[in-house]
């Protein structure tokens, strides 16, 4: 391979390079985040070269010999092009989309790959506007009839319908298209759509919809932002007692090694879980039940005195656990249940994470 890309004209002189520098060439082959580490021979011969180009240069020898970093290496081309607004963690603001950018007659389809559960913004949308919504999980022959009532009293009411898992009916979203074109619709109504990426769905409801992706965040840091951009608002965080903007941080952090384990099956774990958004979410509304009743306005309280066992129990063993048929599996989740839920955490020194340094 290195031998048909030195063919290239930019790359002529690449081995005798890796030759000459071997010691460069080595450390980048062992260089934790490679794309930092490329050594460069093409910059010495064509000094007016862009870095946008160079970048792609980059990224051919990344292809070729770190390939496991090349999505990384092309995440800092897209960032040299294009602004952090595009590339960085801007969450959609579903609620102008709804005000401003759809109309009764359009539905909302929110897609998303497995382990993202969207429907989590149309909760937390909903309960921030105090509108009514009426929310019907597809998959079984009564929820068609379930949710043709939910979206004929809604069309009258002006309130807004959640289908979701509609990827599970592909055929039956036909006849969904023919219900909604034949109602009255108030100007209020909105119909939300879930699913997965299938493509079964019909086309007819792609064009006719307002569509939205979603997919898991990937790396640690990415998915804690979106942590922070989604569940846990700054008021939510600063809230009395002190205490409770650590605990929302051990959460995400938690959540974000949960699902960055997810890309490395059978590693990782040993199979896919669904774990999503939902789960986060009931872990800090527990949490805040726990907290509030515990501090009672007070500016701090004792983090001997959070209740750790039955969080630990709670996280484990239901919430995230429930999800688990692995014994396996079930030990690795017990095992950072342990370490990140205890009152250590309060410790300024308590490591999160252990570094690694290369030999």
């Amino acid at each position: 391979m290195i031998e048909s890309i030195e063919a290239v004209h930019e790359f002529q002189g690449l081995v005798a390079h890796m030759e000459s520098e071997e010691s460069r060439w080595l450390t980048f082959l062992d260089h934790p985040n490679a794309e930092n580490a490329v050594p460069e021979p093409w910059l010495q011969g064509n000094p007016d070269l862009g870095k946008e180009v160079s970048q792609v240069m980059k990224m051919v020898i990344v292809n070729a010999l770190r390939p496991d970093r090349f999505v990384h290496a092309a995440k800092q081309l897209i960032d040299m092009v294009f602004s952090e607004e595009v590339t960085g963690q801007g969450q959609i603001d579903l609620d102008q989309i709804v005000e401003n950018e759809s109309n009764a007659r359009s539905p909302l389809l929110l897609v998303s790959a497995p382990g993202y559960d969207a429907s989590v913004m149309v909760d937390q949308l909903a309960k921030n506007k105090h509108k009514k919504y009426t929310s019907v999980a597809i998959g079984s022959p009564e929820a068609f009839d379930e949710a043709e009532n939910a979206i004929k009293l809604a069309a009258r009411s002006g309130s807004w319908v959640l289908l979701k898992n509609v990827h599970l009916a592909p055929s039956w979203l036909v006849e969904l298209e023919k219900t909604i074109y034949k109602l009255t619709l108030s100007a209020s109504f909105r119909l939300f759509l879930t699913m997965e990426i299938n493509p079964k769905v019909p086309t007819t409801l792609l064009r006719a919809s307002h569509v939205l992706m979603f997919e898991p965040p990937s790396g640690i840091k990415a998915a804690v932002t979106r942590s922070y951009t989604q569940a846990i608002t700054q008021e939510r965080s600063d809230a009395k007692p002190l205490q409770r903007a650590k605990l929302h941080f051990i959460v995400a952090w938690f959540n974000a090694v949960v699902q960055e384990r997810l890309r490395f099956i059978p590693i990782g774990w040993s199979k896919t879980y669904e774990f999503n958004q939902s789960d986060q979410r009931c872990v800090l509304d527990c949490i805040d039940e726990w907290i509030d009743s515990m501090g009672k306005g007070r500016e701090a309280i004792d983090p001997d005195k959070i209740p750790w066992d039955a969080l630990r129990t709670l996280v484990s063993q239901s919430i995230f656990g429930g999800k688990i048929d692995n014994d396996f599996d079930h030990k690795i989740l017990q095992s950072l249940v342990d370490y990140f839920f205890r009152k250590e955490t309060f410790d300024a020194d308590y490591p999160l994470y252990d570094s690694v340094e290369a030999d």
